[in-house]
């Protein structure tokens, strides 16, 4: 008999043999190296899972199995008293391991030492002494022997007359003492999975506050007492949880978050956490959300025919210039200050309002800003600059032409002239409004193309935005963060910080 690839064992028979006295299994090792385990300790596995049946002998080496090899600690002996019947003693015996099934457990009634029916957990009459799928019910076994119920014995011994006198008496007598060693187990098993869940945690709970310790405490003592199935390790994560929760700012808003959760979605939330950690999935959805909400703003503002101010609309497109290319990405490009002050100092005067934002400048027909990133020596120093982008929004009553085109150059041209940009540098100007003329639609080059002025419509920048994101925008357009939202954009852009430079209007 080996151990079998496609099942337990393969056994190949080598021989058989006829007039041997007495029946059943006999099992010889025909070598002993490897093996751990002695005769007396085979003794003491088999005793507490084996003796249920009286009929069923084993023995080890040449010696019989019997009560007297469990040991001491898994072994106790109660005694019944059953009013006008007699005296019925129990035999618990406990494996002190969880088996895999209840069979060899459960509950055993034998009568003048033969067993009648089928040890378990559900009685003759159907109630069931012990969930079977609890740890306990794959741990003991109670060895009932009671001669006083043989009148009881149904003939053909597969159980009792459940309406015999005798067995009406002693079944709940016995049943009431199996429960209460049950419950005693029980109450140990909880007194020592409260400790260790307070003792793994205890470190987390020092920092709660009173309230908080006590509110934790009492939740542990609740859990395990009305739920004695769930192991002790389920119960610690939980308590860990919840221990976690209660030095949170959310407290347990979490909890009555998860409790509004179809479990369709549970699930999703389950396997979410299996490709992603908390904190990258919410860095990663904190950028999708940032985005999708300033393409929410800018599509409602850009399409409000009658809107006259549009200095709102220019720290939206800072951020937003990721719609252009994804060379714009890069967190390189800011507002250049530098270059902003030149065009008002050129072609401005002061304006009420205009200290606000020193970033970019109002005109009459819209505004103006300049985003640029440094370019670098082979020293890695900063060497004037490599990319300038010039971003010119239009009100929506303006229809882009010739002159506001040509209008981007001459900011370019101031630029040149002042040295604030060289040959060296890329320059493109985006153009927008709500509108473009039908022979102004091409783009404009100069400077032996290192200036681009492309003009773009309102609608085509928020598509392009839409594209960019992976047409998000239309799928989660139920989100709550993109439903019934007012149109103020500083509820998620970060204001620049106020400083003393001033900004100029540009005069008619």
């Amino acid at each position: 008999m080996r151990r079998g690839t496609t099942q337990p064992f393969d056994i190949t028979e080598i021989g058989s043999r006829t007039g041997i006295a007495g029946h059943g299994t006999e099992i010889l090792a025909t070598a002993s190296e490897g093996v751990s385990l002695d005769a007396e300790t085979a003794r003491e596995v088999i005793g507490t899972r084996f003796l249920a049946d009286p009929n069923f002998e084993v023995s080890v080496d040449g010696k019989l199995v019997t009560f007297d090899d469990v040991p001491t600690g898994s072994i106790q002996k109660a005694v019944v008293e059953v009013p006008s019947f007699g005296t019925v003693h129990i035999t618990m015996i406990d494996s002190q391991k969880v088996d895999r099934t209840t069979r060899q457990h459960g509950i055993a009634w034998w009568v003048r030492s033969r067993l009648v029916g089928t040890p378990g957990w559900v009685g003759f009459d159907h109630e069931r002494i012990l969930d079977g799928r609890t740890s306990g019910a794959k741990r003991f076994q109670f060895i009932v022997s009671a001669d006083l119920l043989l009148d009881a014995v149904r003939p053909d011994w597969s159980g009792f007359a459940t309406d015999h006198p005798a067995w009406v008496a002693t079944q709940p007598l016995v049943h009431a003492k199996i429960r209460e060693y049950l419950s005693n187990f029980s109450d140990e098993r909880r007194r020592e999975a409260k400790a260790s869940i307070r003792e793994t945690h205890l470190r987390t709970t020092r920092r709660l506050s009173p309230v908080g310790r006590a509110r934790w405490n009492q939740f542990v003592d609740e859990v395990i007492d009305a739920c004695p199935s769930i192991s002790t390790a389920e119960v610690g994560k939980v308590a860990g949880i919840l221990a976690n929760l209660e030095l949170t700012t959310s407290k347990y808003g979490l909890v009555s978050k998860l409790y509004d959760l179809p479990p369709g979605d549970l699930d999703a939330l389950y396997h979410l956490l299996d490709d992603w950690t908390l904190r990258l999935a919410k860095d990663a959805l904190d950028e999708i959300q940032t985005r999708l909400k300033l393409i929410d703003d800018l599509d409602k503002k850009l399409r409000d025919e009658s809107a006259d101010e549009v200095e709102d609309l220019q720290p939206l497109f800072e951020r937003s210039l990721w719609v252009f290319g994804p060379e714009f990405e890069s967190l390189e490009f800011t507002s250049n200050r530098g270059m902003t002050t030149v065009i008002h100092e050129i072609f401005g005067v002061d304006t009420k309002g205009s200290r606000q934002r020193p970033d970019f400048v109002m005109l009459p027909d819209g505004s103006v800003g300049l985003y640029s990133r440094d370019a670098h020596d082979l020293g890695h120093d900063v060497d004037g600059v490599a990319r300038l982008v010039i971003a010119e929004i239009k009100k929506p009553s303006v229809t882009i032409g010739g002159d506001q085109k040509g209008q981007a150059w001459r900011y370019v041209k101031e630029l040149i002239e002042r040295g604030l940009i060289t040959d060296a540098t890329t320059t493109t100007c985006y153009v927008l409004g709500s509108k473009i003329h039908a022979a102004e639609r091409g783009n404009r080059t100069e400077w032996d193309n290192r200036v681009s002025i492309i003009p773009m419509t309102y609608d085509t920048f928020v598509r392009r935005a839409e594209k960019r994101m992976l047409g998000l925008r239309d799928k989660l357009k139920d989100a709550p963060f993109l439903k019934d939202r007012g149109l103020d954009a500083d509820a998620f852009l970060e204001p620049p910080q106020p400083n003393t430079e001033d900004l100029f209007e540009i005069a008619p």
